[in-house]
């Protein structure tokens, strides 16, 4: 299918500058904060016994008996694996968190299972409505909860190119006959469409970048199997757009970084706050 153009208040992808790479000294890409979860139908914390009525009303903690080493999610105690790439921690595996102005792809349940839910870019942000024809500007400051979890936020155009300036690093350093593009390094091995083009992923690093597809401004549901795009608490140039970033399973590589009406529903990775 044909890929859409660039607009002109799109980006190519470019190195940061020295200022946004990661240090050579925290360049080491590790998987320290990744855990292994135990196999089953859902990947939610098991629940605590029924509390016993009283006349407290705080709310039972839905992550007793989480790993500590993964994310949970206090909300609805859902646990996500993460990993540490560079200087930055990353969950690795779309947020999946239920929210007005999200859905699963197709409607499909199944669909949320496997690659996370599609959001608006207000829901990802966390504003209201009003916010999809009007800028939202003077609000995006740096770590912009939005529908994250408590503690991590939704990342910005600038914390996307410092992953892709980092990770781009340290293929270059490596020894293997073959370099692989950052596209290749961070989508999983399976699950996507197999084409000539570009080889499977390897997921190297642990990201495990999923091909959720989109939802489109008119409900239309597109590209599963062959998109993976996350949202960014940044703005396009043009009124109602916002930017996205994509992954595509024929490119090696970030094919570019888009824009596209807030209304549109794409996936979304949050990034833990800085400590």
């Amino acid at each position: 299918m044909p890929r859409p153009q660039l607009s002109s208040s799109s980006e190519k992808i470019v190195e940061t500058s020295s200022s946004e790479e990661i240090e050579s000294s925290s360049s080491e890409i590790i998987e320290s904060s990744s855990v292994e979860l135990p196999p089953s139908s859902s990947s939610v914390a098991p629940r605590p016994p029924k509390p016993v009525p009283s006349s407290s009303s705080a709310e039972p903690d839905r992550c007793a008996g989480a790993p500590s080493a993964a994310l949970c999610d206090k909300r609805d105690g859902r646990i996500y694996r993460t990993v540490r790439i560079g200087g930055q921690v990353w969950m690795a595996e779309n947020l999946k968190f239920q929210a007005s102005g999200s859905w699963c792809y197709e409607d499909k349940p199944e669909n949320c299972s496997t690659y996370g839910r599609l959001y608006k870019w207000t829901t990802a942000v966390g504003l209201d409505d009003s916010y999809l024809t009007k800028s939202a500007k003077d609000l995006l400051t740096s770590e912009i909860r939005g529908i994250c979890p408590e503690g991590w936020h939704v990342p910005t155009s600038a914390e996307m190119k410092t992953l892709y300036s980092g990770l781009r690093k340290k293929l270059k350093a490596l020894k293997d006959s073959v370099v692989e593009g950052v596209g290749t390094s961070l989508k999983k091995k399976d699950g996507w469409e197999e084409s000539d083009e570009a080889p499977p992923g390897t997921d190297r690093f642990g990201f495990g970048a999923v091909p959720g597809g989109y939802r489109n401004s008119n409900g239309v549901f597109n590209y599963l199997g062959q998109d993976c795009n996350f949202w960014v608490a940044s703005e396009a140039s043009e009124a109602g757009r916002a930017p996205y970033w994509n992954l595509y399973f024929a490119n090696e590589d970030f094919l570019g970084v888009y824009n596209n009406l807030k209304s549109s529903g794409y996936s979304l990775r949050c990034l833990k706050n800085a400590e």
